[in-house]
């Protein structure tokens, strides 16, 4: 069972074709947490330069900012069985997903501010809470016609100018919370951000705090004068920036564009049919132990095909060329009962994209896959199209030349 372990983990690590293609090629897949952890963090060692999934990320730099907003939009909105399902994921994992408030973990108190109040007053109070815990000044939003990057900017000159201490917060959703409409407004907030009391028109919190010790909770009401919010709810600013995205037509050019970035592995056209081994085993550099120590596998040679029979076909083909396609579909019919076939394009040029490649996948009545580059390299597949199977030892690799496709099949008719 080890041996067989080994000589999985070792096809894991060296790219044989089950690590490329797992089961979207039909190829058998095996579990990772089926294997020892120790064998696999040896295997891991010996295989460093193992390639990694890479993720494509795109999106334009001025609506990053969308993005994160709209986590929290949805968030916001989700229904009570959402809410349960995202409440049981966490207690499945045992992972915490609350995030720590900035201003910590006790009661915290919130000064609710706008950039209509003018820097002069924003200042002062920044400096009249200095070296206070738990207290922070809120905007709701950015001024319009304003960047995100400038309005971070502008409050954190704030703070530079002032030398204060007091986090400055950008958090639309306290305002919807404690439904705060004018500025400046005091409200002491809970851990549980439940509203403990609140009161507009003043920042001064002695009112407030005098009125808790009086057992007073709630809405306290105007206590001075207050001054309208000329930043547009970030929250709502994003609802709308993102209902306003034509997202079918960014899935279309998303589409469009997806054969700019997957350009296969082009590979140059057989000139005369030839069959080729290639030795399936690989060198492990050191011993592999056990997670008691014990030699598994000691250095050397390794040939996965002794404890793992390979029972794929691999047909790799140009499909530009219509004879490979025809090739493709006769290697379907030859298979046998033991074998899987995978077909494996060396390239789908930009031009002919998704109309070339549906029309193969349907010609071939199969899915069609790209070649991978360090798969070509594995099976030393030079030329196309090529045929990749194996016998107990080797990788066969059976290149068809046009003029031999062709007597064969008048042959054949």
């Amino acid at each position: 069972m080890v041996k067989k372990q080994l000589a999985m983990c070792i096809g894991l690590a060296f790219g044989c074709t089950m690590a490329i293609a797992g089961d979207d090629l039909g190829i058998r897949k095996y579990d990772i947490n089926e294997f020892d952890p120790a064998l696999l963090e040896q295997v891991r060692e010996i295989s460093r330069n193992a390639k990694a999934a890479r993720d494509e990320v795109s999106g334009r730099d001025d609506m990053s900012w969308v993005g994160e907003m709209a986590e929290k939009a949805i968030a916001q909105g989700s229904d009570e069985e959402s809410l349960q399902n995202e409440s049981a994921l966490a207690s499945a994992d045992g992972s915490d997903r609350e995030k720590k408030h900035p201003l910590g973990d006790g009661n915290r108190t919130l000064i609710f501010v706008s950039w209509s109040m003018g820097a002069t007053a924003l200042k002062d109070i920044l400096l009249s809470f200095d070296g206070l815990p738990g207290v922070g000044i809120v905007f709701r939003g950015i001024p319009d016609g304003m960047s995100m990057s400038d309005a971070v900017t502008k409050m954190h000159l704030l703070t530079q100018e002032t030398q204060s201490t007091v986090s400055v917060l950008l958090d639309p959703l306290a305002f919807q919370r404690h439904s705060v409409s004018a500025v400046p407004t005091v409200a002491l907030e809970a851990p549980n951000d439940a509203l403990i009391a609140k009161a507009a028109g003043s920042s001064s919190v002695s009112y407030i705090e005098g009125a808790v010790k009086d057992g007073k909770r709630g809405d306290l009401g105007t206590i001075g004068t207050t001054q309208e919010i000329i930043e547009p709810d970030l929250m709502e600013v994003a609802k709308q920036r993102i209902a306003e995205l034509d997202t079918d037509a960014m899935k279309k050019r998303a589409i469009a564009r997806f054969w700019d970035n997957h350009k296969g592995h082009p590979l140059p056209p057989v000139t005369e049919s030839a069959t080729r081994l290639v030795d399936a085993s690989v060198i492990v550099p050191n011993d592999i132990l056990d997670s008691q120590g014990r030699v598994v596998q000691k250095a050397g040679r390794i040939n996965p095909l002794d404890m793992m029979p390979f029972d794929q076909k691999l047909v790799v083909i140009d499909p530009t060329q219509p004879w490979q396609v025809a090739l493709a579909r006769r290697e379907y019919a030859d298979h046998g009962a033991n074998l899987t076939v995978t077909v494996m394009a060396t390239q789908i040029p930009t031009a002919s994209g998704w109309d070339l490649f549906n029309s193969v996948q349907d010609s071939l009545d199969a899915p069609l896959y790209l070649l991978p580059p360090d798969m070509a390299e594995r099976f030393q597949i030079l030329r196309a199209p090529s045929v990749v199977t194996a016998d107990t030892k080797n990788f066969i690799v059976r290149e068809v030349a046009q003029t031999a496709f062709e007597e064969a099949n008048h042959e054949h008719q």
